[in-house]
């Protein structure tokens, strides 16, 4: 096995175990089937680099120089300046483990909601469609992230910062290897986190578990953009990406809520068709690409609370 694979591997078995743990503790109260998750992280560990690579083999050219020009809109680089932000800080190693660590994040998830009624298949369901759906969305925007785009040398700052620079007139599909993954719009790293962190919100209120949720995302979204596997842009389109998957699992009914379903999905299509056909449009005003990421990121956060506060109230 893959030296860097070791500590992921042994992280996703020990959610497993604890799955396995919290169902037997609760095996008089709970059907069987509900114990599945535990074999479905298993497999996740073991097959992720399979599931992603057939992602990766189906596009030779990647839309990165898109992805990193939409970056760069916002007035500087933000992957390479978290990157030299979070090694100053000295947080790498921790935000590493982070970031590697998602499969326990969400059996921890699964786990607290073993018991509780109606809980197990939400969540099940959620992650589950999280992950579909994400796979599908890297194919309208093929891109790896900085550090495949720009090599390791110029994005931990061993080359001259211009070799980051990306103009208008250099944008084309660029090649990059095959076995670098075509995962980066949106980032499901930070979907799965966001999920994790409204789940949380939903089935723990009042107790700490949202509230380390909460941090965990934190320390995700910081993860991804230091470590060069995401552009900014791909964590502002987690948030409408994964409003959309919460609402289809977990606001019942065909009512005016659940437009917010087809709005979120909606709001991501167009995000990805400014990055690839306008990117220009960007540019144009320093202020616009954070209007366009407050928008997005705010409106799902406020919608997921105000949908949330409701079902609580039920």
């Amino acid at each position: 096995m893959n030296p860097l694979m070791i500590r992921p591997t042994l992280l996703g078995l020990v959610g497993a175990s604890i799955i396995v743990v919290r169902w037997f503790q609760l095996r008089r109260t709970i059907p069987l089937w509900t114990l599945a998750p535990s074999v479905l992280c298993i497999a996740y560990v073991f097959f992720r680099l399979w599931i992603f690579g057939r992602t990766s083999a189906a596009s030779l050219y990647t839309f990165d120089l898109y992805t990193l020009y939409a970056d760069l809109s916002y007035g500087f680089n933000p992957s390479l300046w978290c990157n030299r932000w979070v090694e100053r800080a000295g947080l790498y190693p921790l935000v590493s483990i982070v970031y590697e660590s998602l499969v326990l994040a969400i059996a921890i998830t699964y786990a607290l909601s073993l018991g509780r009624r109606g809980q197990p298949v939400r969540v099940l369901a959620v992650m589950l469609l999280a992950g579909f759906v994400g796979v599908q969305a890297y194919k309208l925007l093929p891109a790896c992230g900085p550090v495949y785009l720009l090599g390791s040398e110029c994005f931990t700052g061993e080359l001259p910062p211009s070799c980051a620079t990306v103009k208008a007139g250099d944008l084309r599909p660029v090649e990059l290897e095959r076995s670098f993954p075509r995962n980066a719009m949106p980032s499901l790293h930070v979907g799965w986190a966001l999920l994790v962190w409204w789940v949380c919100s939903d089935m723990c209120r009042g107790s700490r578990w949202r509230w380390l949720a909460l941090v965990y995302l934190v320390l995700t979204m910081l993860a991804t953009l230091a470590g060069g596997e995401h552009y900014l842009v791909d964590l502002v389109a987690a948030f409408p990406f994964s409003l959309g998957v919460w609402t289809l699992c977990y606001v019942p009914g065909w009512g005016p809520q659940r437009v917010l379903t087809i709005a979120s999905f909606v709001g991501l299509l167009v995000w990805i068709e400014i990055i690839r056909f306008f990117p220009g449009l960007l540019w144009s005003s320093i202020v616009l690409p954070w209007l366009i990421s407050a928008l997005m990121v705010g409106g799902a956060t406020y919608a997921f609370v105000r949908l949330n506060d409701r079902r609580s109230a039920v």
